[in-house]
C-alpha cells in the first residue's frame, strides 16, 4: 500500500513539473552532453586533451597549483601535492570578462556556507585584479591570457588568481 501511494505521489510530482518542457530543458540537456561547449576553444582543447595547467603566485620558479583535466573532471592540487585537494566534474562557467571551466564544491568544514569554485579561465576582455589579503595582488590580464582561479565561499575571503602555464 505504501509503495503504491509513493508511486502515485511521484507520478503526480513529475506531471506537475513544467520546467522540463521547452527550450530551457533542451539547453540543459545539451550542457549535460557537452559541459564545456560554451567555453573558449583554448579551454575546450585543454579539457579534451586531459592537460595539466600549472598556477604560479609571483614567479614561474615555484608551482603553487596543479590543475589536471582527466576524462571530464578537474583535479586541483596545491603545491604539487600527490593527492587532489578537490576534484569534480567540469562545466562551463562564463562571466562578462572571462570564460572558465571548472566545478563548484561545498566544503564539508563549512556546511552553512556556499560552494567553493575551482576554475581554469581565459580572459575575454581585459581584467584588472586587486586584493589585499592573504597576499597583495595587483595586475591586469590581457584577452587570451590563461589563469587559474579559486573562489572561496561567499563572505569568507577573496578570489585568488594564479598565472597559468600549460604543461601537457
Amino acid at each position: 500500500m505504501k509503495r503504491s501511494v509513493l508511486l502515485a505521489l511521484l507520478a503526480f510530482a513529475s506531471g506537475c513539473d513544467r520546467s522540463s518542457n521547452g527550450p530551457a530543458a533542451k539547453s540543459s540537456a545539451s550542457l549535460a552532453a557537452n559541459p564545456v561547449g560554451s567555453a573558449t576553444a583554448q579551454l575546450q582543447q585543454l579539457a579534451a586533451g586531459n592537460a595539466t595547467v600549472v598556477g604560479y603566485v609571483y614567479t614561474a620558479d615555484t608551482p603553487y597549483i596543479l590543475a589536471t583535466f582527466s576524462d571530464g573532471a578537474l583535479l586541483w592540487r596545491s603545491q604539487g601535492g600527490a593527492n587532489p585537494v578537490a576534484q569534480g566534474p567540469i562545466a562551463a562557467i562564463n562571466e562578462t570578462d572571462r570564460s572558465c571551466i571548472g566545478f563548484k564544491q561545498k566544503n564539508p568544514t563549512m556546511p552553512m556556507k556556499g560552494p567553493e569554485r575551482y576554475l581554469v579561465c581565459e580572459t575575454v576582455q581585459p581584467i584588472k585584479h586587486s586584493n589585499s589579503l592573504p597576499r597583495s595582488q595587483d595586475f591586469v590580464l590581457s584577452p587570451g591570457t590563461l589563469f587559474l582561479q579559486y573562489d572561496p565561499p561567499a563572505g569568507t575571503g577573496f578570489s585568488q588568481l594564479f598565472y597559468a602555464e600549460r604543461k601537457k
